[in-house]
Order: C-alpha cells, then sequence, then structure tokens
C-alpha cells in the first residue's frame, strides 16, 4: 500500500470463523501491532495509491497485449485481455483489471536470461511498488512450467520500459 516497498503491512480476511479466531489469537501474541514508523509510510503511501494504480493497471493492459503478440512468449495471462478466463468476473467486480501478468517463456533458462537482461525490472518476490519487478515462481518449488514469469507492472513511462522487455525477450531468445 506505501507503493515504495520501503514497509511491510498485510491484512488477513477470511469467511472461516475458526481460522479468524487462531488469527486473532496468534495477533494477541505475537503483538501485530504496527510501529508509528511504518503506519506514518502506509499513510504516505495511500495519498498517491489512487494515481499510482491507474498508471499500474494501464500500463499492465499495454504490456499484456504487446506480450500476447510477441513470438517469444506464450500463454500470457492478465485478466485485462478480453480472452482471459477471468476476464468476465474480473470485469464484474472490478473497475480496474491489476498490474500483475503471468506469462510463459520456453523453459528455465529463457526465464532466467530474461531476467537477468531486464534492467528495468528488478527480480524481486514483493510486488506493488511503483518500479516493475519480476519473479520466476518456479524456483520456489511451486508446480507450474519452469519458464512461466508473473510481472508485476509500475508507474514507469510505458515505452521505455516496454523497449527494455522486448530487448530482454529478444536476448532470452537467443540462449
Amino acid at each position: 500500500m506505501s507503493g515504495h516497498g520501503d514497509v511491510l503491512f498485510g491484512h488477513v480476511a477470511s469467511r472461516d470463523e475458526g481460522a479468524m479466531k487462531r488469527i486473532a489469537t496468534w495477533r494477541k501474541v505475537s503483538g501485530a501491532i504496527p510501529g508509528p514508523a511504518e503506519a506514518a509510510l502506509v499513510h504516505r503511501g495511500l495519498e498517491t495509491l489512487e494515481v499510482r494504480l491507474e498508471r499500474m493497471c494501464a500500463n499492465a493492459m499495454q504490456l499484456a497485449t504487446r506480450l500476447q503478440a510477441n513470438k517469444a512468449v506464450s500463454d500470457v495471462r492478465y485478466p485485462g485481455l478480453p480472452d482471459d478466463p477471468s476476464h468476465s468476473l474480473m470485469a464484474a467486480q472490478t473497475r480496474d483489471f491489476g498490474f500483475v501478468i503471468g506469462f510463459c517463456l520456453p523453459d528455465k533458462s529463457s526465464a532466467e536470461a530474461f531476467l537477468s537482461a531486464c534492467s528495468a525490472v528488478t527480480n524481486a518476490t514483493s510486488f506493488g511498488s511503483v518500479h516493475t519487478s519480476a519473479e520466476r515462481r518456479a524456483r520456489w518449488g511451486e508446480p507450474i512450467p519452469e519458464g512461466f514469469i508473473r510481472l508485476s507492472v509500475g508507474c514507469e513511462p510505458l515505452e521505455p520500459l516496454w523497449s527494455d522487455i522486448e530487448r530482454a525477450l529478444n536476448q532470452a531468445g537467443r540462449v
């Protein structure tokens, strides 16, 4: 929520009453209360949340469309794309379609080469910053294709960001 990757905050919600009771007990015992500095950072970030989200979602839509047209990429998942399986549900529930895009490159080495070649994209697991970041989820042992990339789109100017991503895709394709 702060948008700058400088504070860790969270929210837990569930329809499972048992789970919520266990979480409430854990919070009471562990003292899950943010410090004043962390609260101030989140408060500062909330002031720009709307404008950040608008830019991030607009950039994500453009990048998803361009990724879908790129021959090096397959299985682009972004709910803003009309042919995405979650498009109808997301369109009914939200105003925008988010800023996270999933896509596949042919294999692990292509995905790692892509991540290494992107100078404008940070290789990180933490998403939602003003800067674009990406990760290869399979490295954490998840049962997904080795070439699957999750891209969290930031607020950077679109054209330089796309130029960097396209260059990295081309470079990764030569691995």
